[in-house]
């Protein structure tokens, strides 16, 4: 039986003119990202909203290139598939966020 291989997963974000950059912070080690949103003051005063996310990564890639991309995440597996062996990429996204 051949070595297993973990999932990988990163996250590309590209910043846009309207970004909300108040809402993000990069973790200095290029593979951790915290967002904050602000409370809605509308729901009262008793306010259970969740308003903070942490996630832990292989990678962050903030307003990489598309080589810069391809190098990171699809190389090896696209390498490994030419060669024979299975192997998936998954891009989720809104549409022209630059997935292809």
């Amino acid at each position: 039986m051949g070595t297993r291989k973990k999932v990988h997963a990163f996250v590309r974000v590209k910043p846009t003119d309207d970004f909300a950059h108040e809402m993000i912070r990069y973790g200095d080690d290029k593979r951790s990202i915290d967002i904050h949103l602000k409370k809605d003051i509308r729901r009262g005063v008793v306010n259970n909203q969740q308003i903070d996310w942490s996630f832990k990564l292989d990678g962050v890639l903030h307003d990489a290139s598309q080589d810069l991309v391809y190098e990171t995440v699809a190389k090896d597996v696209v390498s490994q598939a030419l060669n024979g062996y299975n192997g998936t990429i998954m891009c989720y996204g809104q549409t022209g966020a630059g997935k292809t």
